[in-house]
């Protein structure tokens, strides 16, 4: 987690705005408004697309496709989704498009963090640090980041 979202959950401030605006125009939701959650499946798509930046179809595949054994069209399907869902955004590449992330990994995961802190913790990241400790999920190591964050936020 990030030390950005870190003082966001901490100041109970909602994460920033995560469609930035490739030029594409906005369809009736409007251009600016947070995507639409993603599932698990287009997450994985999505960290291709966020590790490479562009990429076809075939390259997506080529990435996910057998470790999770998915087809060229079901990752094909994937991708649609995402760019309905304003994620993605698409380049006319001859005879194919190429895909790429319109949100960044680090407001995904601000978004996401903040969603989960609000549903299961009441919106306290406090509680969310607690249960962690509570159930033994947390290391030393986990303990010490934690502490020296909260020193850097203070200061």
């Amino acid at each position: 987690m990030t030390t950005h979202v870190i003082k966001q959950m901490e100041a109970g401030l909602s994460t920033p705005d995560t469609t930035p605006d490739k030029g594409i125009s906005p369809d009736a939701k409007g251009a600016h408004e947070t995507p639409e959650r993603i599932s698990e499946a287009e997450h994985a798509v999505m960290e291709v697309l966020w590790d490479g930046g562009t990429a076809s179809a075939a390259q997506v595949c080529d990435a996910v496709g057998e470790e999770r054994g998915w087809s060229l069209a079901t990752v094909k399907t994937l991708l649609s989704r995402l760019v309905q869902k304003q994620a993605v955004a698409t380049t006319p590449d001859g005879r194919r498009f190429l895909y790429s992330p319109m949100m960044e990994r680090a407001d995904y995961v601000g978004g996401e963090s903040r969603r989960l802190v609000d549903r299961l913790f009441g919106g306290r990241a406090a509680s969310l640090v607690a249960h962690l400790a509570q159930s033994e999920a947390l290391t030393e190591d986990d303990l010490s980041e934690i502490a020296d964050l909260l020193k850097d936020l203070k200061s």
